[in-house]
């Protein structure tokens, strides 16, 4: 947005003085440190306006004694800043115009663009279209000691240069339902120059997921576990909790204690990536069932939960009807069993965790049907309904579908490998469901949908519970504009989600963080028709409307979309894509 007259831009955090904040030590982040001026009896409305949304930004005062002092007595005692922060972008600050020498109040308006917010729990919601315009108008009085700010709303207005400078992207790590895998919670978290910042993060971790995870997550720590310490020793990473973690470990077996160590393991990883973090209770080694400290070594991490790590894992397409894996030089093999045989009639392969068994769609689209990848294994019907989408994998392997009985009516499924199950699912069951894919973290799950308003992605959660599994806590992730089409999804972890997008100006993939709705588009061949991904590995089933012909591509490090295979194949997939 343009400064017109009589607007003053803000400078970045001014006024304010600027230093260099370095610490050497691996559990500490660097940062800038911001130190915020109080008000001057000689500044007008704006200057003040301007000190007051500098010193909301000050690190070094996170209880905000500062930013207090540009406030009316009254305004300081009830203004509550840390309930929520609004992020904006292009701020500038429209002052009162010219007032007579005995005015006692002014009006004062800051205007920029809405980016986003972050709550009480630190999660950050950016704007799905942000709105350029007010943000909000402040009312100022003139005191004996200067003019102040007499009416503020609750909450901290910070820019995105600010958030960048003063809080930093975390991961948590919780249990899934089967307390087998970790689920990644991300939140926006404060740095404190007075303690390291790994503090933070597992006090962070203590208090325990966002609500939009609350109902489909397990956490090993349980309430009442308090962090006495972080603190560094022997090229280890010291963790001391309070008696309430051994209580728990005690009663709960080995399989917390490991549950535990790789929550805390994993969510310290960020800051200490290759070292070794050690558990403490009340200051004293913990000792674990083999005797020896309780430890989690950084080639222990991916123990837990193998997804989490990358890796290589194999590429499948089918060519000849049949489904193959993709080898060195693009040499593909037909894999064993029945769905290795050229003719079938099955289209849309999903490849279960381990790659022993694929699910496919019949050729009528009415059955989801299984077969093993070994040598004599046949095709299993499990799934029957009309219309149904693509199958997907979750890392329990069970394959989950949907069958569209309408335009506006939906029904989801899921088969275990014992039986056919409808799950409860309030926010597709009246929309039109174009694909569905589970994450490979078993919790999230992400579908294309069509309701009278439009064409939209949206993000919800697993929650398994003794009653039944459902799909709650859905939200809209994007929504397709005017002549766009969202042509397919995959996920390319636990937390990023690709959308294929075609419109008149041609292809793109987005990648969308499903925790704070943060994107980054880049370029796609024109072609492509559908997606599959894992980690950096990018691949793409493309079809030339004039050759006639099919082809997969994968994306390289150098930004371009190079040919995986000399030979025609379509549907490339990988593991739980």
């Amino acid at each position: 947005m343009a400064a017109g007259s009589g607007c003053a831009t803000i400078p970045t955090g001014s006024p304010a003085e600027f230093e260099e904040g370095v610490q050497g030590d691996p559990l500490r982040k660097p940062y800038v440190r911001m130190i915020a001026i109080p008000p001057r009896p000689e500044w007008g409305p704006a200057q003040v306006l301007e000190g007051f949304l500098a010193a909301m930004a000050a690190v070094d005062d996170p209880g905000w004694s500062v930013a207090r002092r540009y406030l009316t007595g009254d305004a300081a005692r009830s203004w509550r800043p840390n309930v929520r922060v609004t992020v904006y972008d292009k701020g500038v600050i429209k002052p009162p115009g010219q007032l007579p020498d005995n005015a006692r109040e002014a009006r004062v308006t800051l205007q920029g663009t809405r980016v986003g917010a972050i709550n009480d729990e630190g999660k950050y919601s950016a704007e799905l279209e942000p709105q350029g315009g007010l943000i909000q108008e402040f009312k100022l009085v003139k005191e004996p000691t200067g003019w102040r700010i007499g009416e503020v709303p609750h909450g901290l207005l910070l820019t995105e240069a600010d958030i960048r400078r003063s809080y930093r992207k975390v991961k948590l790590y919780y249990l899934d339902s089967t307390k087998r895998g970790l689920v990644v919670d991300e939140v926006r978290v404060p740095l404190d120059p007075k303690i390291d910042f790994a503090e933070s993060i597992v006090r962070r971790l203590l208090k325990g997921p966002t609500a939009t995870l609350r109902e489909a997550v397990r956490n090993a720590l349980p309430a009442g576990t308090r962090l006495r310490g972080v603190w560094t020793e022997d090229d280890k990473v010291i963790v001391d909790l309070n008696e309430a973690a051994a209580n728990a470990i005690s009663s709960g077996g080995g399989d917390d204690v490991d549950a535990m160590a790789a929550q805390i393991g994993w969510t310290l990883n960020q800051l200490t990536e290759r070292w070794e973090v050690e558990i403490r209770v009340n200051g004293d080694p913990y000792y674990a069932s083999s005797g020896t400290p309780l430890r989690v070594g950084y080639d222990r991490y991916g123990h837990f939960d193998p997804w989490l790590t990358g890796g290589v894992r194999d590429t499948y397409v089918m060519a000849n009807g049949a489904l193959h894996t993709v080898g060195a030089e693009g040499k593909l093999t037909p894999v064993a069993g029945q769905a290795g045989q050229p003719g079938e009639a099955h289209i849309d392969p999903a490849v279960a965790a381990q790659g022993r068994t694929v699910a496919a769609l019949n050729a009528d689209g009415d059955a989801i049907e299984v077969a093993p990848l070994a040598q004599g294994g046949q095709w299993r019907r499990w799934i029957t309904g009309e219309n149904l989408t693509a199958p997907s994998w979750d890392r329990y392997d069970t394959v989950w579908t949907v069958a569209r009985v309408g335009e506006r009516s939906s029904r989801v499924y899921r088969h275990d490998g014992t039986r056919q199950v409808r799950v409860a699912a309030a926010g597709l069951e009246t929309v039109g469901v174009q694909n569905l894919r589970v994450a490979r973290d078993g919790v999230r799950v992400a579908a294309v949908v069509e309701d009278q308003a439009g064409v939209h992605v949206k993000v919800g959660i697993i929650m398994v519970q003794a009653s039944g599994t459902q799909i709650v806590n859905l939200q809209t992730l994007a929504t397709a504009a005017d002549g766009q089409k969202i042509v397919d999804i995959a996920w390319r972890d636990a937390t990023t989600l690709l959308v294929l997008t075609s419109s008149k100006s041609g292809q793109e993939i987005i990648a969308v963080s499903v925790t704070d709705g943060t994107s980054e588009p880049f370029k796609a061949d024109a072609r492509i028709d559908s997606i599959t991904a894992f980690e950096d590995r990018i691949i793409a089933g493309v079809m030339d409307p004039e050759e006639g012909k099919s082809e997969v591509l994968y994306w390289d490090s150098k930004g371009a979309w190079v040919p995986l295979l000399k030979n025609p194949a379509t549907s490339p997939a990988l593991p739980l894509g």
